[in-house]
């Protein structure tokens, strides 16, 4: 069992609660859950005790609401935290040596500007046949991106654990 298992769980009656739950470092919303359920603060525990107390959805709403201050602030610093690795992730690749690092987030913008406006604004104003590009095609470029960032900040995360 998976913290993020137990925050879809978790989730069905208190949403910010099951947000919290899979975030890095989000540790208040498992000792809140433990210490309403008397468990010990681990996924199986907290997910056992839930699928076999008949008032678990009462406990935790009720638990979400008494703590909503407390979670929305830790919600809002596992925030802050993912944006500051983004951020740190880009500055350091802005910095490096190698153009192939530095350049490649803006080549792959640059480029997917110019082919989304001259595709659907330039051809059109010159009367050319605009070609059938596949949305998965747009959505290749936008995955590439995304796996690409993730993968970095994910390393970059680790590293900074170190």
């Amino acid at each position: 069992m998976q913290w993020k298992d137990v925050g879809k769980l978790v989730g069905q009656y208190a949403p910010l609660l099951g947000d919290l739950l899979p975030i890095p470092y989000a540790g208040v919303a498992g000792k809140l859950i433990a210490s309403a359920f008397s468990v010990e603060n681990t996924p199986d525990a907290i997910h056992n005790a839930i699928k076999s107390d008949p008032d678990a959805a009462i406990k935790l709403a009720k638990l979400e609401l008494d703590n909503k201050a407390l979670l929305q602030k830790q919600m809002l610093a596992a925030e802050t935290g993912r944006i500051q690795s983004i951020n740190k992730t880009m500055q350091d690749e802005s910095k490096s040596e190698h153009w192939a690092q530095w350049m490649w987030r803006p080549f792959v913008g640059f480029i997917f500007g110019i082919t989304f406006i001259g595709v659907y604004f330039i051809l059109p104003l010159a009367k050319i046949e605009v070609p059938l590009i596949p949305s998965e095609a747009w959505m290749m470029i936008g995955a590439v991106l995304g796996v690409a960032s993730w993968h970095r900040g994910a390393a970059k995360v680790e590293q900074a654990k170190k």
